[in-house]
């Protein structure tokens, strides 16, 4: 949680030296001075977990793209001498990023959470290093949060690599809520919501959502810290690298903010796992530990009383249900009388 964040983890530059986490000004692009009023400024979080030349490009698709001015953010978890070496040479060509190096991983969450504390600008972008911004992004998805004070968050549509194809987008968010109690949530990704097309009505539909995911999504700062920003490890307790989009939403909701999805913005996320090599050294060490996203599962079903994980993909239904005791695989019908009126998507 942001609350004591700077007390229970080290804010280190390059020298080991401590960053200045009481900084009244912050650079732009443009080399313009904000602070105190920041206001104009949008601060990008990145979490640089080696995949040295995706974290290059993606913060080159920043520049390349955002007119409106941004400083950039960048977790790094104790990267390899390579990666090191890239980000540094990134820090060194612009005065608007800036580079926390841990010595090892703080999760998903704590390196989120790391980000935002040190950030100034008014909104936050919460960005894979995975992604690719295209033309307008950043725009449309200031222009939406601005239209009511009570959107905390805004997501961008996610294309795949190919562009013409989307990978992710509002109408594949799904809760099952009964009683204002949300007891199912994840992606229903099949049927008429499987294979959509950039530009397909489905996707180009924005609205209230929901939930959605942190790949390529705006906030407003202020809403991170009333909500407490991500539920990170404190005493062994919290979530580390699983499920934390999901509880960021479902706390934003909670707040009584809105969640929203805007189809004008778009972002290409190259997360294809079908052309990637699952055993190297990223997806060993960060992406695929299985026991640790077992875990972080666990607590967050049991911390908002979750019984269905659902996934209905366009390769088959990966649902699961919670038993007490573990994730058991479901078909689940969201068609029959047991969830119909229960079902929350795009409004």
């Amino acid at each position: 949680m942001l609350v004591d964040i700077a007390e229970r983890y080290s804010f280190l530059d390059r020298y080991g030296n401590s960053l200045n986490l009481d900084r009244k000004t912050a650079l732009d692009q443009y080399g313009k001075e904000h602070g105190p009023d920041f206001s104009d400024l949008t601060s990008v979080v990145i979490i640089s977990a080696e995949r040295r030349n995706d974290t290059k490009r993606c913060v080159e698709s920043i520049f390349q793209n955002t007119p409106e001015p941004f400083e950039i953010i960048l977790s790094d978890v104790g990267s390899s001498r390579e990666t090191l070496e890239i980000i540094r040479s990134l820090e060194d060509a612009h005065r608007n990023v800036h580079i926390i190096y841990n010595k090892q991983s703080t999760g998903t969450t704590g390196q989120r959470n790391q980000g935002i504390y040190l950030s100034r600008g008014e909104y936050v972008v919460l960005m894979d290093n995975d992604v690719l911004v295209l033309p307008g992004w950043l725009k449309h998805l200031k222009e939406t949060a601005a239209e009511d004070e009570r959107i905390g968050i805004v997501g961008a549509k996610l294309l795949r690599a190919e562009i013409e194809n989307v990978y992710y987008c509002g109408c594949h968010t799904i809760t099952l809520e009964k009683e204002g109690k949300v007891y199912g949530i994840g992606l229903a990704k099949s049927g008429q919501m499987a294979n959509l097309q950039r530009y397909d009505p489905l996707v180009m539909r924005g609205g209230e959502v929901p939930w959605y995911t942190t790949t390529a999504l705006l906030a407003k700062r202020k809403v991170l810290f009333e909500v407490g920003g991500f539920d990170d490890m404190v005493d062994g307790k919290g979530i580390f690298i699983a499920n934390e989009d999901k509880d960021l939403s479902l706390n934003i909701k909670k707040a009584e903010y809105k969640i929203y999805y805007c189809p004008d913005s778009e972002v290409i996320h190259n997360h294809d796992y079908s052309k990637v090599d699952t055993n190297d050294s990223y997806h060993r060490t960060y992406r695929l530990r299985m026991e640790q996203i077992a875990k972080d599962t666990e607590y967050f079903l049991k911390k908002w009383g979750i019984i269905y994980l659902i996934e209905k993909l366009p390769g088959g239904d990966y649902s699961k249900k919670w038993d007490g005791k573990e994730l058991v695989p479901v078909n689940l019908r969201l068609d029959s009388d047991k969830f119909k009126n229960d079902i929350v998507v795009l409004m």
